[in-house]
């Protein structure tokens, strides 16, 4: 057992620092909270709805608040504590979630009830997800960033494995507040181990900068910068107009004629599929073209997404399960690639604001679930999942293809640069402590 963990520790060395460790196990809590909340709202609005574009309008009611605060929640997280800012997103979402436990309880639940909890959820995340991907400086070294970026997805995915099935075998013994009552307590979980870890201390970006000012600046970063210009659109593309069929699964398990249970295997499958990718990706320490591997990837993403469409529309289930493995499996493999490259190459000071753009993508897919669901009510599905996956396709070509300054990317040129970026901040920065010291002090007037 002891060489086991040894194995695993030496492939994904962020588990070796004890506070990620306790801040791992929390996470795992709190996703599953969302994860739960997501299905949860998922099934009650189409149950009392039946309606594919109300599932869309799910989505966007938690999506389209996140994206209009995450710019300004990415610069708290990098002017303020980040421990205290988990800990007030992650109670404010335990209080949202118990009060839909209890609504549900009294059987008084209505749409709008959800959709208004939904976007209350959804501001708060876009102070929590931009946290989430700043805070790895304080917990592990630099050298351990991508086993931890890689952990972070990988508790994502696996909740997205795990939770749906339970959830799907919970609703159909009992109902929807039990789903809720349990959500409610991973937050409180979350909440209580972010008030007792201990994070080493981190230069936070100035706070007499205003935050309007900030933004412009994290944005102008972004749009100097290739790597972080192309590989934000892609994510967007890809979230908004492919990965967001996903918002749409209580439909797709009804073209495949299966109930809650069914809906639960659906997107377990998608969960599985991810936590696979991430494992193959995360513990890869091998000099690989990155660029090759995101194209590959986004581009079977995008295949196998179309396929799990058809097979649905034929009610071929376990077709349909097959294909989602595979859809979310590549997608995992791009969005751990993607994000990695970004992680290895940003300025800490704009850590928070940068991440956290990149965090809108996780808003994008159940808003692109409205687009989707949209197109569905005025033409079929297929038509929908063809039009979505053909844009992200085209985009994928114009960048990784044809772009010069993406086609190369790889994993240790990365590392080199960002070191050698970090050199010269620091031979300025003592240049300038210098001058300052040699500066003679000027007479005070008599």
């Amino acid at each position: 057992m002891a060489l086991l963990s040894s194995k695993i520790v030496d492939r994904y060395p962020a588990l070796s620092q004890r506070e990620y460790v306790k801040y791992f196990l929390a996470s795992l809590a709190a996703v599953g909270a969302t994860q739960l909340v997501t299905f949860g709202q998922l099934w009650l609005v189409y149950e009392i709805t039946a309606s594919p574009i109300m599932l869309g309008w799910l989505g966007a009611a938690a999506a389209v608040p996140n994206l209009a605060i995450t710019l300004f929640g990415g610069v708290i997280s990098d002017r303020y504590d980040k421990r205290l800012i988990l800990i007030v997103t992650s109670g404010g979402n335990m209080l949202l979630t118990g009060l839909l436990t209890i609504l549900v309880v009294a059987q008084v639940v209505e749409v709008w009830h959800v959709l208004l909890i939904a976007a209350l959820s959804s501001i708060l995340n876009g102070f929590d997800w931009p946290t989430r991907v700043a805070i790895f400086p304080q917990l592990v070294d630099r050298d351990q960033y991508l086993s931890a970026v890689a952990l972070n997805s990988f508790i994502w995915q696996v909740m997205r494995m795990a939770i749906p099935a339970l959830a799907g075998f919970l609703l159909y013994y009992t109902d929807s507040s039990v789903v809720f009552g349990f959500a409610t307590a991973g937050y409180l979980a979350m909440c209580l181990t972010m008030y007792a870890i201990q994070m080493r201390p981190m230069e936070s970006a100035s706070s007499e900068i205003g935050a309007v000012t900030q933004i412009i600046e994290g944005i102008s970063f972004i749009f100097r910068h290739d790597i972080f210009k192309y590989l934000l659109a892609l994510t967007f593309i890809g979230m908004f107009f492919c990965n967001s069929h996903a918002q749409l699964m209580p439909m797709f398990s009804d073209l495949n004629l299966r109930d809650e249970v069914g809906l639960g295997l659906l997107m377990t499958a998608g969960g599985l599929g991810s936590i696979v990718g991430t494992i193959v990706i995360g513990g890869n320490r091998h000099e690989h073209n990155l660029t090759r591997m995101m194209l590959s990837s986004g581009v079977l993403t995008a295949v196998t997404t179309v396929g799990f469409t058809v097979a649905s529309m034929f009610a071929w289930f376990y077709v349909a399960l097959v294909l989602q493995f595979a859809a979310a499996f590549v997608a995992s493999v791009f969005l751990i690639s993607s994000m990695t490259t970004m992680q290895l190459s940003v300025p800490d000071q704009l850590r928070g604001r940068v991440m956290g753009i990149h965090t809108m993508c996780y808003s994008l897919l159940p808003l692109g679930g409205l687009f989707l669901g949209s197109l569905t009510e005025f033409a079929n599905v297929l038509t929908a999942v063809l039009s979505g996956s053909g844009i992200y396709l085209i985009a994928l070509l114009i960048v990784l293809a044809g772009t010069s300054s993406m086609r190369n990317l790889r994993f240790a040129t990365l590392r080199q640069i960002t070191i050698e970026e970090s050199l010269v901040r620091s031979q300025s920065a003592v240049a300038k402590a210098s001058m300052s010291q040699d500066t003679p002090v000027p007479p005070r007037p008599q």
